[in-house]
């Protein structure tokens, strides 16, 4: 579990960032269950600030590919998050995604040259999944 120590210098932060990727490999579905069950939600990495955080923060991890939490649209085919974020800011390996037979789910791959790039997959098979909470901010009204 890595979790940022950023400055908070006003003491405003009342839960910090939680990045988790868990142990068991399962399916992208299965992952969004236990990320629920320890409080987290699988990752949705709508900006490319949080792209690159998350990338180093997972540097010299043993997990070769986690899921995250964007899925191809049935009706559409269009690539969405599951927190409903914009998705404008992708981080594709190379020709992916491929076609719709190729996966409706996708991958951030932790192997090779260390860019994090996303791989579509077939939603059933196995991967660890990467869990997240975004920092809480104490509101003062």
């Amino acid at each position: 579990s890595f979790q940022n120590r950023c400055l908070d210098f006003r003491g405003c932060v009342s839960t910090p960032e939680v990045t988790k990727i868990l142990q068991e490999a399962e399916s992208w579905q299965e992952s969004i269950r236990s990320c629920k069950n320890q409080t987290l939600d699988l990752i949705s990495l709508p900006s490319e600030a949080l792209q690159k955080q998350t990338c180093q923060n997972l540097r010299g991890n043993d997990a070769k590919q986690v899921w995250i939490g964007t899925r191809r649209s049935s009706l559409t085919g269009d690539w969405y998050w599951l927190d409903e974020s914009d998705f404008n800011n992708t981080n594709w390996a190379g020709s992916e995604p491929g076609d719709v037979s190729e996966g409706q789910c996708a991958v951030m791959s932790l192997e090779g040259d260390g860019d994090c790039g996303w791989k579509d997959r077939n939603c059933c098979e196995d991967a660890r999944p990467l869990c997240y909470a975004a920092p809480q901010i104490l509101q003062i009204n």
